[in-house]
Parts: C-alpha cells; structure tokens; sequence
C-alpha cells in the first residue's frame, strides 16, 4: 500500500495523540461503511480500529462489498480517519499493541456481483505502523484462514479456530476446517509461525485471553452447527480444557464477539444480552440497545464496553453503543422482561410461533423452556431454612406422572380422578386457585402397575393462548388456555391410526413453527405431523411401535430435522416432510425408549434400560448415526438427564434398589464423578450451575454442579414418596408433583 504525504501528516499528527490522557469516553460515530464480520481493536488510550468487513447482502458475496479500508478513532471525536487500504478481507482478526497494528488472514471474493461466488481465505497477516503509515508483512500463514479470531499474550501471537476457502462458495466447495492454531513470536524478527493442535473444530468464534488462559468462546461447528462450546488454552503448558458453556439458547455462540476489560470476561450475541463469565456459568448482565451479531466488543474505557458494527437477524446494521457496566456481581437486566417470539412460515402454512417461551421465566412444557430441563432463570435465592423454602401452596389433583407447563403466571397440569377421568387444570401460580378444568373420559385402570401408576403421563404444552394435551389413551386435545373450551380434538388409533403403546402414550406434545410432532405408532403412520392450529394432517409415515419420549426438532445443514426416539429405533426425519434422514435401532422390554435424547453440537445421547444402556452417536447430517461410546451400566428411565457443558447428570436407572448419580463426559462417556448419597428422581440445572433435584423419595436438593462433584446446599423432605414426575421452575415458583398427584409450590 502506498503512503501519500497528506496521510503522512496525519500519522504524524496522530502519534503524540495516542499517549494524551483519555478523554471522557462517549459512543463513536457510525462506521465509514455498514458492516459484518471485520476486524476490530482498541487500546488503553481510547483509539478504535476498524478492518475490513463485509458491507452486502448476507451470505452473498463479491469483490466490491468486501473491502480492507482500515480506518481510526479516537474517544471524544467527531468522525473516524481512513488510514488507507490493505487486502480486502472479511473475517479478518485485528489486535492493536503500542504503536502498530496487526491483521491475520480473512476472506476475500474473487468474482464480480453477477458471477458465481469464487471465495478464498487469506494467506497473509501483516503489521501497519502507525508512525510511519506503511505495511510490513508477516510470514505467510502455513495455510489459508478465515473466520478465526486472535489474541497476544506477552509476545506471542496466538490464532486460532477458523477455516480455509480455497475457490467456490461457502457450500460449493469443501472447505477445510482447521484443528490447529497457530502462535508467532513477535519479538523475533527472523521468527515462524508455529503450528500446534487444538481439540476442536469452530469457525465464527471469539477469542480473548485473562491472565495466561485464552478461552475459545462458541461459533459454528465442522457440522454446520451452532455450538456453546468453550475451550481453554493454558499458555504456560500448551494444554486444552473445557470452560463453562454458553447458555443454550444463544444461538451456540454463533457469530459471537467477546472482550477480556478490568479483570472480566464478557460476550454478547444476536440475543442482545450482554454475558458475564462469574464463576462456572455465564450470567447475562445487561441488556443491548441494539441485538447484533457477527460484531466486535472493545473496551470503552472505565466500566465501559463499545459494541460496534454486526447487524441483527434480519440483516440490517447496528449502530455503535456504549454499554455500561453492572458492578462486579451485579446484574442491569430488566425484571421478567418480554421476549417477542417470531412467527416463522411453514408449508403446509400453520403460522404459530415455536416452543418458545412468551417470558424468560416461563415453562412452557416438558422439561421446561428449552426441552432439556434447563432454565435460565438464575436470581431467586440459594439460601433454604433446614425444612425448605416457604410454601405458597398446595393442590391435588390426582393420579399420573405428568409435570407442569407455566405460561403467564398459569400453571397447567392434569391427573386422573379414579372415576375414570383425566382432568386438565389451570391454576394461578401465586394462589393455587383453580382457574379452570377440563374433563376427559378415560378408563382409569387401563393399565395399572405399582411402577406405573394410572393417570395420564403426558405433560401439557402451552404457547400463547392454547393448550396442548396427550391422555394416556391418546387423546390429542387443543384447549383454550383461558376457559379450557375445546378447540379441537383427535383420537390417535381412531382418527389417526395409530397403535397403542404398552403402558399407554406418555409422550408431550412438541408444538415447532405451527406444527405438532407426534409419535403415534402403528403401520405407515407411526410419525405424524398436524397442523397445530386446526388439527389436520400435514403428514405421516413410517412403521413400527410409539416410544414414551418427546420429540424435538434440531437443525441440520439448513434443514430442520425431527429427533424420535421410537419404541425400536431412534429416527431423525425431515420436519418438513417426514423423509427418514437416519435410523439407529435399539429396542428393550415393552419398547421402554422413554428418555428424550439429549443433542449437543453433532452428538446425539440416548438411553434405556435394557441391554444397550447408554451411548452418544456423531451425527453430521448423512444417512449414517456412528456410535462414539456405549456402556451398558448405564440406563435412564425417569428422567433424561441433565446436559451441563460437555457432560450430562444423570440419575442411573440401570441399578434397580441403589443410588447412583453421576456425571458422564458426552464426547468419551467416561464418568467424571460419582454419588450414592441421593435417590434416583429428576431434577432442574440452572444456567449458573444451580441444579434442584426431586427424589423419588419425596427429598427436595439444592445443589452446584461442579467438575469433580456435586455441591449439596440444603436437602429437606419436600413431599411423600413416590416421586418421579419432573419439577418445574418459573418466577421463582418451585413446583413439585408425587405420583398420587399432590402438588406443593415453593416460593424461592
């Protein structure tokens, strides 16, 4: 790049000015170009610089919108100063120490706007010097990288994550997903770059260092999938290990900026929530003007953090903001605020929106609002008396293993009254008050064993204003969630055709973008979709018996895929059409598939009690589910256990008349740690490590998952055995359930 005399002036002008005391900090102003995924950096003094960056439409590229302007502003001014030009590059990591600044890699597009996409990723990094305004190179890369992120520490250069485009698009051509990060020693000048393994693959990833650690935070896996993964280098030993996970519903950690400032870790994604590393768990903070991904987060100055550049959902740039910092320990998030659930476009066309929950507290169905009995409602206080929490109240309302859906303050539930109904109630969270019921002919004793009690087991799923049902003779029920008036109604053997499980249907209804999944059983329609809105059929297919888990719906390479765990296999299907993507059999006593499985990244782990046991399979996408890890001493029944990090808790089902509770490693199923000390039962984990557990005993445990044990903060006798329906957890209300169908709410 060459250096007119007028920029020289202005280099020259600029050096005394990065070592003048730090004006107050405000916001900067809109960047020269609107853009996503550039490079960012700032210093100590109060000067920002921007690199490069993608300016168009999303996911479509070409040479005139990526460009490699670095630009420069100091705290205070009114405008940024254009430095000049470099290599066009987007995905490009920026880092500014002392009086140079260093850019690694990027991608760049090769073809004009009407052409096919042609996509390389950068081989170069270089270093711009700020007091003479020239370009010096560093060694080439020893291979193509973008979407990486990169951090000093001392005076090496560390790079890590990321891909090599080589030609093509993004899907066109394979790219090559590195699994090593690089490091340079800047001190020398006649230094390489050195190449060192990392045990993960992610691109669009953040990457910041405290102290001698630098943690790799989320981004998109190998897979194609969004992932919360967070890894840990140890710089002093060269050695990986895991960090506490994003929560789970920030989108994985996708396109996720993140910023080491006064002693403190944060992140922040699409969501728009501010993340504070406190401990082993990530806890949101503040609450951002503008939702945005795909951004950078720079230091602001004092208790001040800038968010700069990335766009929203729908595409569209955001503007510069200054985010004020909460005190160490204290939080600036707004109390139950409103989350706005997107109505998303199916076909056939339901239009309702996904299981998602109308508040954050809410819970909207089993195994609460994210389907995995994880919650991130944190806040409500740890410190029990010796008998428990005070109660709020109590109810019954007859037999069943169903839990609790909470909606708006309303709790749903339902039991069997013994006179051969089932009712569904809808109770005032606060009170207990019985708003309404909804009545069901159901023969009582259908089925009736001391290990599964009569009563419906299926929990209700509510979003907005209806109410979604499952008895245990298969009637599908939508309710008004006001009155509890019939909406609709199906019968799934005689409406549906379906078959009959042993024990009865135990499964929820699974409500996604306007549609109910079910698992129905039977010949060429055990998998059935309708229409939740009305009712129809949008499709069914398949063969063979109904299982007792619920399903759920993952993302695959762009598609929607629906994960049943049959009575005889685990099936991943099309959600649009039902088209069977993957099969993976397994069958035990009764077709006893009961766990919902649990998808972390591209691991999928499942359960039963019979001879499999336990495993986790890979699965990227193709025909083929491959196994990871099996052990057949381990067997879920109840419960589906509890995923935190890279591990689940489970309470182990497998050993009937001992306690066993222990954490197994989803990657190697090796089990980190062990405990006898609790009865088998269900439980809740909170996204600061929190987890209240329900034995079958009837005993309530508060505990703090931990990576070499469990943490018990108080036990008490909660309610009388037996106990093995799922707790609920929602505005600091604690709702425990026994088989008979007593109900006690717990205020926290």
């Amino acid at each position: 790049m060459k250096t007119t005399p007028t920029l020289m002036a202005a280099l020259l002008a600029l050096v005394p000015a990065l070592h003048a005391e730090q004006p107050k900090s405000t916001t900067p102003p809109e960047l020269p170009a609107p853009v996503a995924s550039f490079g960012a950096a700032a210093t100590a003094e109060g000067h920002v610089f921007i690199y490069g960056g993608h300016a168009g439409v999303r996911h479509k590229y070409h040479r005139d919108d990526v460009n490699g302007n670095l630009h420069h502003w100091k705290a205070g001014e009114p405008k940024w100063i254009s430095l000049g030009a470099g290599e066009p590059a987007q995905g490009a990591s920026l880092l500014a120490l002392e009086d140079k600044v260093i850019r690694v890699g990027g991608m760049a597009a090769r073809n004009a706007k009407d052409e096919k996409q042609d996509l390389w990723s950068s081989e170069t990094a270089s270093i711009y010097h700020l007091s003479t305004g020239k370009w010096t190179e560093l060694p080439k890369l020893a291979k193509r990288r973008s979407s990486h992120d990169s951090t000093v520490i001392g005076n090496t250069l560390y790079v890590i994550g990321g891909w090599a485009l080589t030609g093509g698009g993004t899907r066109s051509a394979e790219p090559e997903w590195h699994n090593t990060y690089l490091t340079l020693d800047l001190a020398k000048p006649d230094a390489q770059w050195q190449t060192h393994e990392q045990p993960f693959e992610r691109r669009a990833l953040a990457v910041q260092p405290v102290g001698h650690l630098i943690y790799a935070i989320g981004g998109m896996s190998s897979g194609d999938e969004p992932v919360p993964h967070v890894d840990i280098l140890d710089t002093t030993t060269g050695k990986w290990t895991k960090g506490p996970a994003l929560p789970a519903d920030k989108l994985g950690g996708f396109g996720f900026a993140a910023v080491a400032h006064e002693g403190r870790l944060f992140a922040s994604g699409v969501v728009g929530e501010l993340l504070e590393l406190r401990g082993e768990a990530w806890v949101s903070v503040v609450k951002l003007a503008h939702p945005r991904f795909f951004h950078r987060l720079l230091p602001g100055g004092k208790t001040k953090l800038i968010a700069i550049g990335g766009e929203n959902r729908q595409g569209e740039k955001a503007p510069p903001e200054v985010i004020e910092l909460p005190a160490a320990g204290e939080s600036k998030m707004p109390v139950e605020e409103k989350k706005t659930v997107k109505i998303l476009e199916s076909s056939p066309a339901p239009t309702w929106p996904t299981n998602v929950p109308s508040e954050e507290s809410d819970w909207p169905g089993y195994q609460g609002p994210r389907g995995n009995s994880t919650t991130s409602e944190v806040g409500w206080s740890t410190k029990w008396p010796a008998d428990g929490p005070a109660v709020a109240w109590k109810a019954s309302l007859g037999a069943g293993l169903g839990s609790f859906a909470v909606v708006d303050s309303k709790v749903y539930a339902a039991g069997n009254d013994g006179k051969d109904h089932e009712n569904l109630v809808c109770l005032d969270l606060k009170t207990g008050k019985q708003l309404w019921q909804h009545q069901v002919k159901v023969v009582t004793k259908a089925h009736e064993m001391p290990i599964v009690p009569n009563g419906p087991a299926s929990t209700p799923t509510v979003i907005k204003d209806r109410a979604w049902f499952i008895t245990r003779e298969g009637d599908v029920l939508c309710l008004n969630a006001t009155d509890g008036s019939t909406l609709w109604s199906k019968n799934m053997i005689k409406d549906l055709g379906g078959k009959r499980p042993v024990y009865g249907w135990s499964s929820s209804p699974f409500i996604h973008n306007g549609r109910l999944y079910l698992d129905i059983g039977g010949q060429g329609k055990s998998s059935t979709c309708l229409n939740a809105i009305t009712g129809e059929v949008i499709w069914q297919t398949g063969d063979g018996e109904a299982g007792y888990s619920t399903p759920q719906v993952i993302r695959r390479n762009r598609q929607e895929v629906v994960v049943l765990f049959k009575g005889e296999a685990l099936e991943l299907r099309s959600a649009a059409n039902g088209d069977l993507l993957a099969r993976h059999e397994t069958t035990t006593r009764d077709f006893c598939n009961c766990a919902t499985p649990i998808v972390v990244g591209e691991k999928i782990f499942i359960s039963h009690t019979g001879n499999m046991g336990a495993r986790t399979l890979d699965w990227n996408g193709d025909e083929i589910l491959t196994e990871r890890w099996s052990d057949k001493g381990v067997g879920l029944l109840f419960h589906s256990g509890l995923p935190w990090q890279e591990n689940v808790l489970v309470f182990n089902d497998q050993l009937r008349g001992a306690n066993d509770l222990r954490l197994i490693d989803l990657s190697s199923g090796e089990t980190r740690w062990q405990s006898k000390d609790i009865a088998r039962g269900t439980g809740i984990l909170c996204d600061d490590g929190h987890t209240i557990l329900l034995a079958n005993t009837g005993e309530v445990i508060l505990a703090k998952v931990k990576a070499d044990g469990l943490e018990i903060l108080s036990q008490f006798q909660g309610i009388k055995p037996k106990a093995w329906c799922q707790p609920a957890l929602s505005r600091s209300h604690l709702l425990v359930k026994n088989n008979e169908g007593e109900v006690i709410c717990y205020k926290l």
